[in-house]
């Protein structure tokens, strides 16, 4: 069944609209919502909302002689999926009439005109709310075992909620998610809270405001205000809907940190969140910034998060540093510090923030901004200078390795680790943008970097990077961390979007989710020899190198917080596939899971090519292959037969991964995790490579998995372990959270400058 709705408007509408039908002669009130908007002075509209058989609708339409308004009146039609349109008008003494045919799956490139009186609009998108109102979604449909770009193109809004969506994983009720916002612990209520960009009722970004949603253990979540629609949105735009401009917030609240203090720097239940306030858009480092675009504020919570108010000193910083011309100025990353406290000399305890951004021309690259404050004073800021200026779309070493800082930074984190010996480590984290390559297609990396951290003459900070990789060498982006004070240790969020390519998102009702939170740590590996000068070159381990000739190693790790995955195992025997001592070659290893499991193994001794299939169907001709190279040294995942649907993205995604050889001859294995989760899929290997993609399988059977091989290669496994998991980490929602899907009018997006709408 395939959903129409049909709208007409005008000066002189009259109260009903006459002799509409689908398909047959029935009388329009006799269709399912029959009644229209009564007559008003300027405008008049009536709506139907009609399940026809059909993909081809005709629609007789008369508009008696008391509607005509000549250039003043329109008739709207949507179809769920797409839509064209033929037409016929005959005029008539008594009014107009025209038979209008449309068709599911296509789309009318311009509005077409029946007479001077009456023309036929068309929308590009199916949502059904531009000049309805807000209808509600269409109802969910028994979907078939195996889907297709056309059966899909037919579907209403959240039909395919549930088909790819991640159940153990982080995410928003529905809507477009992106960036993690605001984490912290509270002390005081004893809870963790985490807040989201977001843009409820909608599937792409815009308008964007913060979710909230607590937990007591990072395992469980609860909406903060409730699931439906908006109701989990903690920090808004305002104040000024018909002047969005006038209000430093008007456009966006963008990303930014939270902390369980006052504004002097105390703990007295009291939580802050740092954030930057939008007024201008659109804003990109591709396009000149408009000034005034981004400030730095602070929203105020004085009842544990449940409501938040903006601070009236806002904005507390209202402008860039002096003299930069800059690509954007946004995300402020603040903390206490103890150890910059005692680097810089600080007699005083003070809190830090960095912040992305970025200098345009030839002389440009990415920045972070240093600023402090007295703790006492958390509003005001003092400027210590850039970190460090890398050049545009610079490396750090191979581009292989450690990836490009592009041209701008975004969500930029500034922090330290101590490791096993007690010695502090300095790091940051950036999002990097622009150092797009053709087998990283993304424009967007997250990067790390360690590095030396002095104190400048001038009292600023100086950072300079001594080794770095990416943070994750899939997707996942914005990633950003907070100090979890309840268990002493640093725990990373980041989101995970979407690779569909724009298809199917109306029917899916939501985009983005989060990668499961990580706990970084410094690794520290002894006794390692230097094989192919891979040590030595700068990449992503820092060598000291010792008198006998071997080295000791350090570099960032980033593990699946324990307590989680014990929790997605809740306390099950694992499916558990027996290896042979010998290598195993191409499917002689298989087994079958769900759409929702872990799986676990260890990899040694490649003779080529070779790793692990999932997500694969009975007949093979859907699957996903995770494997390693030994000649090059990456990890890639195989997406080119992940689905049947061509529309969803399928090309490699890859990173560096080079296991570490050691003095007594021995080669690191890889230990993989692989966690399926609908269509998120993250590979960690050996706590210090990530990889975080999304597959789309059309078939709902896709959940075979087994050893993989490139002919005349073999690999030798460790016992496969396969748990199949059933955590609904938001137990409070109900399975399906979608809401209705709203389209922006041209007034709310300046004419869709601001953002699309949808």
């Amino acid at each position: 069944m395939y959903k129409l709705a049909v709208a007409a408007e005008g000066a002189g509408v009259a109260e009903t609209i006459e002799g509409m039908a689908v398909d047959t002669n029935i009388p329009w009130n006799q269709l399912q919502s029959p009644t229209p908007h009564k007559c008003k002075r300027s405008c008049a509209r009536a709506a139907l909302l009609q399940s026809v058989p059909t993909k081809y609708v005709t629609i007789p339409c008369f508009l008696p002689v008391a509607c005509r308004d000549p250039g003043r009146i329109r008739i709207e039609t949507w179809i769920s999926g797409g839509y064209s349109a033929t037409n016929n008008s005959t005029p008539s003494k008594n009014g107009l009439s025209a038979d209008i045919t449309r068709t599911v799956g296509e789309t009318a490139a311009s509005p077409v005109s029946t007479s001077s009186t009456l023309s036929i609009m068309f929308r590009s998108s199916p949502l059904l709310s531009l000049a309805l109102g807000s209808l509600s979604a269409v109802g969910a449909q028994e979907l078939p075992a195996v889907l297709t770009a056309d059966i899909i193109q037919g579907l209403g809004n959240n039909t395919l909620f549930n088909r790819w969506r991640p159940t153990y994983h982080f995410s928003g009720p529905a809507g477009w998610l992106n960036d993690p916002c605001g984490m912290l612990y509270d002390p005081t209520t004893k809870t963790y809270h985490l807040h989201y960009q977001w843009h409820p009722n909608h599937v792409n970004w815009g308008n964007i405001s913060w979710g909230h949603a607590t937990s007591k253990d990072m395992i469980t979540w609860t909406d903060v205000g409730g699931w439906e629609d908006d109701k989990a949105q903690s920090l808004g735009t305002g104040p000024n809907p018909d002047s969005r401009n006038s209000s430093y917030y008007g456009l966006g609240i963008f990303s930014g940190t939270g902390q369980p203090y006052n504004l002097q720097g105390e703990q007295d239940g009291t939580l802050i969140n740092f954030y930057t306030s939008v007024q201008y858009l659109p804003t990109n480092w591709q396009i000149p910034y408009i000034p005034g675009t981004e400030k730095q504020s602070i929203a105020i919570s004085k009842d544990g998060g449940k409501t938040w108010e903006q601070y009236a000193g806002n904005p507390i910083l209202s402008h860039p540093p002096e003299g930069w011309n800059i690509t954007g100025w946004r995300d402020p990353f603040v903390e206490p510090w103890p150890e910059m406290d005692a680097l810089l000399g600080h007699k005083e305890p003070h809190w830090y923030m960095a912040m992305g951004s970025g200098i345009k021309g030839e002389n440009g690259g990415g920045r972070i901004p240093f600023y402090s404050a007295p703790a006492s004073n958390l509003t005001d800021w003092t400027f210590l200078g850039a970190l460090w200026e890398p050049k545009r779309n610079e490396t750090l070493g191979s581009l292989l390795e450690t990836g490009t800082y592009g041209f701008n930074f975004e969500v930029s984190n500034f922090f330290s680790l101590t490791d096993k010996d007690d010695d502090v480590h300095y790091y940051v984290l950036m999002g990097t943008e622009g150092g797009n390559l053709t087998w990283h297609p993304r424009a967007q990396w997250g990067l790390w970097n360690e590095g030396q951290v002095t104190k400048r003459e001038n009292g600023s900070v100086e950072f300079t990077p001594l080794s770095g990789g990416a943070i994750d060498s899939g997707l996942l982006y914005a990633v950003t961390s907070f100090m979890d004070t309840k268990n002493d240790r640093r725990i990373q969020w980041g989101w995970a979007n979407e690779e569909n390519n724009n298809f199917a998102i109306t029917q899916s009702g939501y985009q983005g989710a989060m990668a499961i939170p990580r706990e970084m740590y410094v690794i520290k590996t002894n006794h390692l020899t230097n094989n192919n000068s891979q040590l030595t070159t700068k990449g992503n381990t820092r060598v000291v190198e010792h008198s006998n000739g071997t080295f000791t190693g350090y570099t960032l790790g980033a593990r699946p917080l324990p307590e989680i995955v014990e929790a997605l195992h809740n306390g099950s025997e694992p499916q558990v596939i027996q290896t042979k001592k010998d290598g195993c070659a191409n499917g002689e290893i298989s087994g079958n899971g769900t759409s929702h499991m872990h799986l676990q193994v260890t990899l040694s001794d490649f003779t080529g090519p070779a790793g692990v299939v999932i997500a694969q169907s009975p007949n093979h001709e859907e699957q996903t292959i995770v494997w390693y190279s030994p000649e090059n040294y990456t990890i890639n995942v195989d997406r080119s037969h992940s689905s049947s649907i061509q529309e969803f993205a399928n090309y490699t995604m890859l990173g560096y991964f080079a296991p570490y050889t050691f003095a007594n001859g021995t080669t690191e294995s890889l230990h993989m995790d692989i966690f399926i989760d609908g269509s998120l899929v993250e590979v960690h290997v050996n706590d210090r490579f990530w990889l975080t993609t999304r597959i789309y399988p059309a078939r709902t059977d896709s959940t075979g998995f087994g050893i993989w091989a490139e002919e005349g290669a073999t690999v030798k496994a460790q016992d496969m372990k396969v748990w199949d998991i059933d955590l609904n980490i938001f137990p409070e929602r109900p399975v399906n959270s979608s809401s209705k899907l709203v389209y922006d009018t041209p007034e709310e997006t300046n004419n869709y400058v601001w953002w699309t709408g949808n």
